[in-house]
């Protein structure tokens, strides 16, 4: 085998080794801080806007996938007169809203 195919076969598996270097250390770090961490998010926003609704969404959605133990906070910017689905939906989900 030529000097150049030697070298392409070892950087393939250089890449290899690193990818599966890097995957285990992902597993890894991921476990422990789905375990041990903890993060507060605080969302801003109206209440009756649709936008507020799809945050508080993707935040609970972050929080079942990444970091069970984090906590959510939904500070109302609006009037908070209207009706309002991020009070509700607050209500139902344990997340703290401040008006």
């Amino acid at each position: 085998m030529s000097v150049f195919w030697q070298s392409v076969l070892a950087v393939f598996a250089a890449v290899g080794f690193y990818t599966l270097l890097h995957t285990v250390y992902e597993a890894v770090a991921s476990r422990v801080l789905r375990m041990h961490g903890t993060a507060e998010l605080m969302l801003y926003g109206d209440g009756a806007d649709a936008a507020s609704e799809q945050l508080i969404r993707i935040a609970l959605r972050m929080r079942r996938q990444y970091l069970p133990g984090m906590t959510i906070t939904f500070v109302e910017i609006g009037n908070g007169k209207e009706p309002n689905a991020a009070r509700h939906l607050a209500a139902r989900q344990d997340i703290m809203y401040l008006e």
